[in-house]
């Protein structure tokens, strides 16, 4: 590796996109916000290397053309240690990528994202083959319930094969049934048992 420095900040940046897309493209445009004249080709051969060496993986949206699936995935860390190195505000992030690992360990190239501008959806975790779609949630406060619940309820809608709706949150447990959809509420330590039980994870 020519530029071990460049790397490091590279997967800084990584890390500050967890949940969000994040294209080679604009990868690079961020390095080159701070100074680092880091070729876009670069770019990809790092992240290739990142993957290879099982530092990060990426999932992809499930309903994207194939340019903006491959173009746009949604990088997670294979370690919560390693991606704790990178933040400031952990707590929410570190739940999302514990989340990550497990589903990923569990379905592989079957987990996706869902981000549809068509429908106004993005769900966090979709696994089409299992009819499962999963949101997270640190905890489910007014700010954040219309946005969990609201893209379930969508999927619903438009999805008759998707039949069971996941809000996976700290520590906080219940059932929210609205607009005809049952969503589930679980801590993240009962649904992380639950894929173990399943013998997925």
């Amino acid at each position: 590796m020519r530029n071990p420095q460049a790397m490091r900040l590279l997967m800084k940046k990584v890390a500050e996109t967890v949940h969000n897309e994040a294209s080679s493209t604009m990868l690079h445009g961020m390095l080159k916000g701070v100074g680092y004249k880091l070729s876009k080709d670069s770019v990809i051969n790092y992240l290739a290397m990142a993957q290879e060496a099982y530092l990060i993986f990426s999932i992809c949206n499930a309903v994207a053309k194939f340019v903006e699936r491959e173009g746009n995935p949604r990088y997670y860390f294979t370690d919560n240690g390693l991606l704790n190195l990178f933040l400031t505000k952990r707590e929410p992030v570190l739940l999302e990528n514990a989340l990550a690992i497990a589903l990923y360990d569990a379905y592989g190239d079957a987990l996706h994202y869902l981000k549809s501008s068509k429908n106004g959806i993005d769900v966090d975790f979709y696994v089409p083959d299992e009819g499962l779609a999963v949101q997270v949630a640190y905890s489910l406060s007014e700010n954040s319930n219309p946005r969990e619940v609201g893209n379930l309820i969508k999927l619903a809608h438009v999805d008759e094969n998707t039949h069971r709706f996941v809000i996976v949150t700290k520590d906080e447990e219940g059932v929210i049934e609205k607009d005809g959809v049952n969503i589930e509420v679980l801590p993240a330590w009962k649904f992380l048992l639950e894929l173990a039980a399943d013998g997925s994870y």
